[in-house]
């Protein structure tokens, strides 16, 4: 029974790690059966079953936001570092997850916490011979002689900036240092050179007055300055008993927005300058920013559906990277004439025909755009 309260609680504790869907996908979502089995969202959509916990929910900070904080009155528990190895290699056997990513309180000092992580690793790796995948989170103030011992077992690292500068890490987290925490990404980044699933950081959203303007510019450094894998952006939900209790949650629409201006830049080529900002620095709620981006810059517009290069056909609001392929392999053969044929090609093409022309022809506009771009699914690749 204690192993089982622990397993729920730590498991339950590590949600607060972003590599899911983003809130506006998860209402409809089944419960998991158990509160540490994630699904992990990859590239073009696809799904992994984590094993996902912390080591220990002891902690010596005390951000704002946090249940685990050190001043907080809450069950705390911890795993040895053999206890949670043979646990996990128990549901690894069963089927019922397929990685593991391993987090954890600093208790002590965050090498005593980090130290405990590679134990952890150490014997999943050498003594239960585990092959597949490992994320590991990297703590705050660990030594860099850490950071590689860990890199050793791991297929991704990472480590937290939660916000954009520090007069914004200091309304949530007053024990961090946002350019320490900067140095310790870069350190990260050169080591996950080596590991196939590279380093990550994560923004957590809503909580300390940032803009989006200051969380993409700073995640477009990011990606192109230390190569990171992928920016997660987790948006804040208020904990009960904790100073930021009675902080208005993140609107789930701006999580949502974020990470399809990261894809942009990330995947489309998109400059930062070019993602929309309202005056005061923040995306567009009622428009996906690529259609955001098209509206303000109709000298790019109508576009033929039959000439256009791959780079800006891909600009086009409801073609993606595979619907452009698509369209550039079909009009090869044959000239794309009607919506009906686009369609075949590009299902989201409902959201380009005020955008295109088709053999010199542009197609009835619509006057629903809005309406139903509220509607949208997550666009992983169809942007």
């Amino acid at each position: 029974m204690i192993t089982k309260e622990k397993l729920k609680t730590l498991g339950e504790l590590a949600k607060f790690d972003a590599c899911g869907y983003p809130q506006l996908l998860q209402t409809h979502k089944k419960a998991q059966r158990f509160s540490f089995i994630y699904q992990a969202m990859g590239e073009r959509g696809k799904t992994m079953r984590l094993f996902k916990i912390l080591q220990t929910n002891q902690c010596e900070n005390n951000c704002y936001y946090c249940i685990n904080r050190i001043s907080q009155n809450t069950k705390r528990f911890s795993f040895t570092p053999k206890e949670l190895a043979t646990l996990f290699m128990e549901y690894y056997s069963c089927g019922l997850v397929q990685g593991f990513f391993l987090s954890s309180g600093i208790y002590k000092n965050p090498d005593y916490s980090q130290e405990e992580i590679i134990q952890t690793l150490r014997i999943l790796r050498k003594k239960l011979q585990y092959r597949g995948y490992i994320h590991a989170k990297i703590l705050p103030n660990t030594s860099d002689e850490l950071i590689e011992e860990v890199s050793k077992y791991s297929d991704r690292l990472s480590i937290n900036l939660e916000a954009p500068e520090q007069d914004c890490l200091d309304r949530i987290s007053p024990d961090k240092n946002f350019e320490h925490l900067l140095s310790k990404l870069r350190h990260i980044s050169k080591v996950a050179k080596k590991l196939k699933a590279g380093a990550t950081t994560q923004f957590m959203i809503g909580s300390a007055k940032e803009s989006d303007r200051s969380i993409i510019n700073l995640a477009d450094k990011l990606y192109r300055e230390l190569k990171l894998k992928r920016v997660y952006y987790s948006g804040f939900i208020p904990i009960p008993d904790t100073p930021m209790q009675n902080t208005m949650p993140c609107l789930p629409r701006r999580e949502y927005r974020l990470y399809q201006a990261d894809f942009l830049i990330r995947k489309y080529k998109f400059t930062k300058e070019e993602i929309p900002f309202d005056k005061d620095g923040f995306l567009p709620t009622d428009l996906d920013p690529k259609s955001a981006w098209a509206d303000i810059h109709p000298e790019q517009f109508p576009m033929e559906i039959n000439t256009a290069s791959f780079d800006m056909l891909i600009r086009v609001p409801g073609i993606g990277k595979i619907s452009a392929t698509r369209i550039i392999t079909a009009r090869k053969s044959s000239k794309i004439r009607t919506l009906q044929v686009l369609k075949c090609l590009a299902p989201q093409s409902y959201k380009a025909r005020n955008f295109i022309t088709l053999d010199g022809h542009q197609p009835p506009k619509t006057e629903t755009r809005k309406s139903i771009l509220q509607k949208q699914l997550f666009l992983w690749e169809e942007l």
